[in-house]
């Protein structure tokens, strides 16, 4: 079956390379937050985990267990189900955007008042929640355009599951390039922009073409990545961002 554009919508090996992308999920996800929340269940986190913190944590690992659902329904040909469970991501994403934001926006306002002075990094999640939000909207609304709908989910949790790997390998890269406007790029963005990368080339490689998603939402994404980087540097960004986190809900500072 082909698209209008002439690209396959499925191959043989989708299957395998969507598993692959699944395993890579869930080790960038115990990579980058096994630590901390073993951490925090010690009691050694900077402080306690409010009612909206463990949502969104919560959430987004219910989002892995869905993304594991679904691939391994389509590996069993029971794709009735996937398309009534995947239902339910249309009323999680919302959830999702609105927890991330309020979770970030409560770790910030606590470090008003308690070094680091980290401010400037607010931005960075606020990218990861908006470009999430913003993809995996568009996956939902393409959910009967199974080639597009399925690279728009892969593309969104590259956005959150590149977030993870960077808690796991950004310290390495910043010691390695800086933390300047190229050095944020590369320790912040590395690990998505492979998953992108790897998405490219299986495309290209199983239909000797790219897809619309990937010739369009990835080269947009990139760029925002760049623009992230310049606010984050951007003397005119910190107190912004210090404004927008003293207006969040939290503790007092």
């Amino acid at each position: 079956m082909a698209t209008a554009a002439g690209f396959a919508v499925y191959d043989t090996r989708d299957r395998n390379f969507f598993l692959g992308f699944v395993i890579v999920a869930w080790v960038g996800v115990a990579l980058g937050f096994a630590p901390p929340s073993w951490a925090r269940f010690n009691g050694q986190a900077d402080y306690p985990a409010p009612l909206i913190l463990q949502f969104h944590a919560g959430l987004y690992m219910l989002w892995m267990v869905l993304l594991t659902a679904q691939v391994l329904l389509i590996r069993t040909r029971r794709q009735h189900v996937h398309r009534r469970l995947g239902l339910s991501a249309a009323a999680m994403i919302p959830a999702m955007v609105l927890t991330g934001l309020f979770a970030e926006g409560y770790s910030q306002r606590h470090y008003l008042g308690h070094p680091p002075d980290s401010q400037s990094f607010f931005i960075i999640p606020l990218f990861y929640v908006a470009a999430f939000g913003v993809v995996a909207t568009m996956a939902v609304l393409k959910r009967r355009e199974p080639a597009t709908h399925k690279r728009l989910i892969y593309l969104a949790t590259s956005v959150i599951v590149g977030a993870a790997w960077a808690r796991g390998i950004g310290a390495s890269l910043t010691a390695a390039v800086g933390d300047g406007y190229f050095g944020t790029i590369v320790n912040t963005f590395t690990s998505t922009n492979l998953l992108f990368a790897a998405l490219l080339m299986f495309d290209w490689r199983t239909r000797g073409r790219l897809h619309p998603v990937g010739l369009t939402v990835v080269p947009a994404l990139v760029v925002c990545e760049f623009v992230v980087s310049w606010i984050y540097h951007s003397p005119h960004w910190l107190p912004v961002a210090r404004s927008i986190a003293s207006a969040m809900p939290g503790p007092p500072f």
